[in-house]
């Protein structure tokens, strides 16, 4: 293989360096040509971010590491920074450049919150340090601020106990009632844990999703607590009010209300016992005669015809004293049982027999069905018996008694309606009230109707009254059916 000769190198060489040429050119033309398209989309994303902080309707500020502003939206100039009047290109306010140089240091970022011109702003410092800068984003919390303060102070200012629950059951806040009685009851205070059965209504309130009102003993006061749910923060706000006081007040007032109706029961059984002794003095006194003849006489006819009287006089005591010992029965009879209207009806009527003259009253009946309902049967013969009583004097013991029962709606009712004197308006605004009577001094104490309000309260019933003047008038009273 001969050697080329110099002409042959040279022209090989300029073609090579031809192709290299070539090849760098359009080399250098790609990659041209994608540095333009970036430059030109990183263009596009910097007008975007430009655009994006002026838009904002929050400040949005970039400052350097060393707290120059390098660019402020709108916004920010009219706020944060309109009062110390910085200018873009100026240094911040130098409280705003602590807070700069502290997240540099972090490389982390921060929120602060700094007071301008009277308004709060919550300013968040994001490090960039790809960049060399720290951007500011800033918010008016002004009005938010004022209602968390407001709102903190309200517990404390509050004489109730008011605390704060977590969903593991962390106190996390408690105002000074509730660590001076609530909390210190239950041996905890503000970051311990509270017991089982309180974490258990907390949980129970997380998973209903609704506030829970219950009473809780401690330290033998009683508190009346609401459990209210906060899921969006994951708490349980409690509020306690001691309702020891109001327990013994009501348990007072109960008890009362109980000897009132006590009272009356014994006021009324010696009603009974004096009619009842004046009932039995007439067929003893049959007996007594008849047995005197029987004991002298000796024709069989007539001794006869004297022992019937006996017998009759004798059923006619001892049914006396059967009805006396039935009342007497269910006055010592405790609590609640089974109560069929009808029959306490006709009981009360048989009681009335015994203190009031019907000789010259109508007694209808109207019972519908077999109305059922739980209660005292004594109170109940109380309710009746005074309604009819009240009734035969209202018409001087002459005209017509109605008794109705019935079932109505869930519900069933007695009523006792008489054709006596009816009242005006006035009169019936104050029949219930204690020791208001319309009848005559030394013939009622007034306490009669005051005393059967009580008792249609205490069995949940209600008690309705209609009456015209010259006309009589209708008690109900409505009670909850037995199922």
């Amino acid at each position: 293989m001969g050697e080329l000769s110099p002409d042959k190198i040279i022209r090989k060489l300029d073609s090579e360096i031809s192709e290299i040429d070539t090849n760098l050119m359009d080399t250098v033309k790609a990659r041209t040509k994608s540095l333009t398209n970036r430059i030109q989309q990183a263009n596009e994303e910097t007008e975007s971010i430009a655009r994006f902080p002026e838009e904002n309707p929050h400040s949005v500020i970039r400052a350097s590491r060393t707290g120059k502003i390098i660019f402020a939206n709108k916004s920010a100039m009219e706020t944060i920074l309109a009062s110390p009047k910085v200018k873009v290109g100026e240094q911040a306010p130098a409280e705003l450049c602590a807070d700069i140089n502290e997240v540099v240091e972090k490389e982390d970022y921060i929120v602060k919150e700094h007071v301008i011109s009277g308004r709060i702003y919550s300013c968040t410092f994001v490090p960039v340090s790809e960049h060399d800068y720290v951007n500011i984003y800033g918010v008016d919390v002004t009005d938010r601020q004022k209602e968390i303060e407001s709102l903190a102070r309200f517990p404390d200012e509050n004489p109730h106990s008011v605390f704060r629950i977590s969903e593991d059951g962390t106190v996390i806040f408690a105002n000074a009632p509730a660590r001076a009685t609530i909390l210190l009851g239950l041996g905890v205070v503000v970051g311990d844990r509270v017991s089982d059965d309180i974490l258990a209504v907390v949980s129970g309130v997380f998973e209903t999703g609704k506030f829970m009102d219950m009473d809780h003993i401690i330290d033998e006061r009683i508190y009346a607590c609401s459990f209210v749910p906060v899921t969006k923060h994951s708490y349980v706000n409690v509020y306690g009010v001691d309702i020891t006081e109001k327990i013994k007040a009501q348990e007072e007032v109960e008890q009362t209300n109980q000897d009132l109706i006590q009272a009356e029961k014994m006021s009324s059984l010696g009603v009974v016992i004096s009619g009842i002794a004046h009932e039995i003095r007439n067929p003893l006194q049959v007996v007594m005669a008849m047995s005197e003849s029987i004991a002298e006489d000796d024709d069989l006819e007539r001794m006869r015809g004297d022992a019937r009287d006996i017998i009759d006089a004798s059923k006619r005591m001892a049914k006396i004293v059967s009805d006396l010992s039935s009342h007497a029965r269910d006055a010592r009879t405790l609590g609640t049982s089974t109560v069929y209207l009808n029959e306490v009806t006709d009981k009360s009527l048989d009681l009335s027999r015994h203190t009031r003259n019907l000789n010259k009253v109508k007694i209808v009946k109207q019972y519908d069905g077999k109305p059922v309902t739980l209660g005292s049967t004594s109170e109940l013969t109380q309710i009746i018996t005074n309604f009819i009583n009240n009734a035969v004097d209202a018409m001087g013991a002459v005209g017509t008694i109605t008794l109705a029962t019935g079932v109505d709606n869930g519900t069933c009712y007695i009523s006792v309606t008489d054709t006596g004197t009816g009242m005006d308006e006035e009169t019936q605004k104050k029949i219930f009230d204690p020791f208001f009577t319309t009848k005559d001094a030394g013939k009622g104490t007034g306490l009669g109707l005051h005393i059967v309000n009580k008792i249609v309260t205490k069995h949940k019933a209600e008690l309705k009254l209609e009456s015209t003047l010259g006309k009589g008038s209708t008690f109900t009273v409505v009670f909850p059916q037995k199922s």
